[in-house]
């Protein structure tokens, strides 16, 4: 039996109404862990709480508590150009950690880390091209990931322009980091809860809808063949 792990950061009511098959509820530290099942795989979804140090901790409890064979990260994200509309869930290529610099030290360029070769941290192709054939309506985005919110059009237009990012979050980078150390793949969906122009009172109202959009996209993937994609190497 493969295990699926599924991390959600705040968007933790819309998990807790789906229609997944419960088990059971346990504590890991301080992070409640929600044992479901699907089509004959267990679903392991853990609620980190925001900001990449929580998302990063969460991970590694997924993988080394729980034994996850891959991980599945739903949530709301902020657009940052006029194209990215409101509840539309997109599908992240790639990941920029775009607060991250120390370039001071080691003459990196901000937002790589020097292990890495580009800021353009990547995540995995061919469960991107999966996805794409079951919902081809999904826009594929680079990610800019910090722990804090961004809020203003100003700060959101600085983004994009300095990294080519199309959406910005806060737990992406310590996720992806984190499962890339034990070779585990990841999967980013994300819902669009405000626009390039709205803040943060567009932010609360849409919170709730983008959520729950963007966790039925999720249960479509998995309710369809992503996962014999996820079973394969």
């Amino acid at each position: 039996m493969k295990k699926i792990g599924l991390l959600i950061a705040v968007e933790i009511d819309s998990l807790l109404k789906s229609n997944f098959v419960y088990a059971k509820t346990e504590r890991a530290g301080k992070f409640n862990v929600y044992l479901y099942e699907l089509n004959g795989q267990q679903l392991v979804a853990i609620h980190s709480g925001c900001g990449q140090v929580k998302a990063a901790a969460a991970t590694e409890i997924l993988i080394s508590l729980y034994h996850v064979d891959f991980i599945i990260n739903f949530g709301i994200a902020g657009a940052l150009t006029e194209e990215i509309g409101l509840q539309q869930v997109c599908i992240i290529d790639h990941v920029v950690d775009y607060a991250f610099d120390t370039s001071e030290a080691d003459g990196c360029e901000v937002g790589r880390h020097c292990e890495y070769p580009s800021v353009y941290l990547k995540t995995d192709d061919k469960l991107i091209e999966k996805v794409l054939q079951i919902l081809p309506d999904l826009r594929k985005v680079n990610c800019a990931s910090g722990s804090k919110f961004v809020s203003t059009p100003q700060e959101k237009s600085q983004i994009h322009r300095d990294f080519n990012c199309d959406i910005v979050e806060m737990e992406a980078a310590g996720i992806l980091l984190t499962a890339d150390m034990h070779d585990v793949r990841v999967l980013f969906i994300k819902g669009i809860s405000d626009s390039l122009h709205g803040g943060r009172e567009e932010f609360f109202a849409m919170f709730q809808k983008s959520s729950d959009v963007c966790l039925k996209i999720v249960m479509q993937l998995l309710e369809q063949d992503l996962i014999e994609c996820l079973q394969e190497k």
